[in-house]
């Protein structure tokens, strides 16, 4: 992966806090409620990244692209895939 260890770790603290916000149940309901696009677990990512309110210009400014941080997300959601 190209992004650094800092902004993974921050990247997965962002993710983490809307985990923790709602139950398992309303996560996995909503993943498996994407029926709009190929990969319902792509879509999901990019719906946690979303929801996470992370400064995506903090990433864009470090290099990194709309690949890079899909590479992290997946890897961060793993366990959802």
């Amino acid at each position: 992966m190209k992004i650094s260890k800092e902004l993974f770790n921050e990247l997965c603290e962002a993710i983490d806090k809307v985990l923790s916000a709602h139950s398992l149940k309303t996560i996995t309901n909503h993943r498996n409620t994407i029926t709009y696009t190929k990969s319902r677990f792509i879509a999901f990512c990019w719906s946690m990244f979303h929801a996470s309110k992370y400064d995506c210009m903090k990433l864009y400014k470090a290099g990194l692209d709309d690949t890079h941080i899909e590479t992290a997300l997946k890897r961060i959601l793993s366990d959802f895939e």
